[in-house]
């Protein structure tokens, strides 16, 4: 085989190995788009779960402490995390629906929730 023909099929099968691997590499990232998009999601809940028992524990240290502000104080904060956690439920199933409006509305809710408690949990005795 002369030379020239050998470049030839070297060359051809570099291009194809080439494009091959470039074919390999992109397409995984087309495949797990909805898997990241899910990830996306998913992180929203998480954080809203998190706000959620941040707010249950920043409540119960200041319980615990004694350091409420005052019984209704702490009966009001007792019914807000149980609201926040009923809206976690409420997030979780609209997330399933893929109802993404209506998670974003509950997650609003439960942060506002959570700065809320805190903030009234950390509140001293007067």
């Amino acid at each position: 085989m002369s030379k020239t023909a050998e470049l030839k099929i070297f060359l051809i099968s570099t291009a194809s190995y080439l494009f091959f691997g470039i074919f390999f590499i992109s397409f995984p990232a087309l495949a797990f788009n909805d898997e990241l998009n899910d990830n996306q999601i998913l992180g929203k809940t998480a954080k809203a779960r998190f706000a959620v028992e941040q707010a249950w524990e920043t409540y119960h240290d200041a319980a615990l402490g004694g350091t409420l502000a005052s019984p209704e104080i702490q009966t009001k904060l007792e019914m807000d995390l149980h609201k926040s956690r009923a809206l976690l439920a409420e997030a979780y199933d609209a997330e399933d629906r893929g109802d993404m409006k209506t998670v974003d509305k509950m997650i609003v809710e439960i942060m506002q929730i959570k700065n809320e408690v805190i903030t009234e949990s950390r509140e001293q005795k007067r």
